[in-house]
């Protein structure tokens, strides 16, 4: 028994309107959150593909509607690449993903009713293919790198890049009346691949929303199921820190920031289990928020992400603090009964070399973290401004 492609058209459209309206319920009915809605637009625009592909199935004849549903598709791919970099602290850059919908929208149109049922696919695969391609490299930096569910995300995106680079390479060099792209890139299959993809997607971006609302909705800093006094959630510390650029670029003060990563957290949890390491991160935290400034302002920005603002009257005293926090990880144990000490990744930025605004402060920040991590770790990295 084989399916017909209106039939399985419409079973997908079902299967992408029952995770759309549930992934936006569930977001609607926590705290607003950004990346959330970023990532329902993405579903709204999904559940928009669904249906004018479903109707097309049924009355091909109806050229105009594969414009929609092509607007749509990469719409939807891109607004997850969006919500993503959101999730991650940077910038939407939703612009980017409406303007490549509008030129889709433009391009198929272009090509009118002669292109027959693939009207608008070259644009549309390469769209795809794209975005995809965007949204698996963002969800495998930052606060997502450290996240299963973001890794599973990341793998979803990964295969619709791949799939679609390879879909858009034979489309064009063979066309799709060839063997193998009827075989291998057909619509039928592409509908079963984009089911299940679907499937996993849904999962595990609502357990990350979950699991963001849950640490918004605590107030100050839960690490693990515990609070540490003194040391911010990452919705508290993202405020405290935009408005304290905003008062040191008023008055003028020199601001430092150290941003922390722990050494292989998830090979702690992996080797000791998930208790040891929400056990560790509490350690940490309190290691920071006894060698951090008095007037310093403390957040636990990710998993196993620290991140220190305080005003200095030198660059250097920044790094300065970072060593004395490096130091005290070394001397201080995170479990007395074994003896073992964490390390971690630091990078150290300021508003001298970097001005006041908050997102360049942020990007540089990580940039700084990520080559520490990527010397090798229990390493210190002062970020430089990148000259011309």
């Amino acid at each position: 028994m084989t399916l017909d492609t209106p039939s399985l058209l419409l079973i997908s459209g079902l299967i992408i309107i029952l995770c759309g309206v549930s992934f936006i319920i569930n977001t609607a009915m926590r705290r607003n959150d950004a990346s959330g809605r970023l990532w329902s637009i993405s579903f709204i625009a999904g559940m928009l593909t669904a249906l004018s592909f479903s109707v097309w199935g049924m009355s091909p004849n109806l050229w105009w509607i594969l414009a929609i549903g092509n607007t749509a598709y990469v719409m939807s791919v891109g607004a997850i690449w969006s919500g993503s970099r959101v999730f991650n602290g940077r910038s939407s850059f939703i612009w980017i993903p409406l303007a490549a919908a509008g030129a889709i929208l433009v391009l198929t149109c272009l090509e009118g009713p002669d292109a027959g049922v693939w009207t608008g696919s070259t644009p549309l695969f390469v769209g795809i293919a794209v975005f995809a391609g965007l949204g698996g490299a963002e969800t495998m930096r930052s606060r997502m790198r450290r996240n299963l569910n973001a890794r599973i995300l990341s793998f979803s995106l990964w295969i619709v890049c791949a799939f679609y680079v390879l879909r858009s390479s034979i489309f064009v060099t063979m066309g799709p009346e060839s063997v193998i792209f009827q075989t291998y890139f057909s619509t039928q299959v592409t509908t079963i691949i984009t089911i299940l993809l679907v499937l996993l997607g849904t999962i595990s971006m609502s357990i990350l929303q979950a699991e963001r609302s849950g640490a918004r909705a605590l107030g100050d800093v839960t690490v693990g199921v515990h609070s540490v006094v003194g040391v911010l959630s990452a919705a508290s510390f993202m405020q405290q820190w935009a408005d304290w650029v905003e008062r040191a670029s008023f008055h003028g003060d020199l601001l430092a920031m150290i941003a922390m990563d722990v050494d292989n957290l998830p090979q702690m949890n992996t080797a000791f289990g998930r208790t040891f390491g929400d056990t560790a991160i509490r350690s940490v935290a309190q290691i920071v928020r006894h060698h951090a400034p008095t007037c310093g302002l403390l957040g636990h920005t990710g998993a196993g992400r620290f991140v220190i603002v305080s005003v200095v009257s030198t660059a250097d005293e920044a790094e300065q603090l970072a060593i004395r926090l490096q130091t005290a990880l070394v001397d201080e144990p995170i479990d007395p009964e074994q003896s073992l000490r964490a390390t971690a990744s630091f990078g150290v930025v300021d508003t001298e070399s970097f001005g006041y605004s908050l997102p360049a402060l942020r990007r540089a920040l990580d940039i700084a973290t990520q080559a520490a991590r990527d010397e090798g770790g229990n390493r210190i990295v002062v970020g430089r401004p990148q000259t011309a």
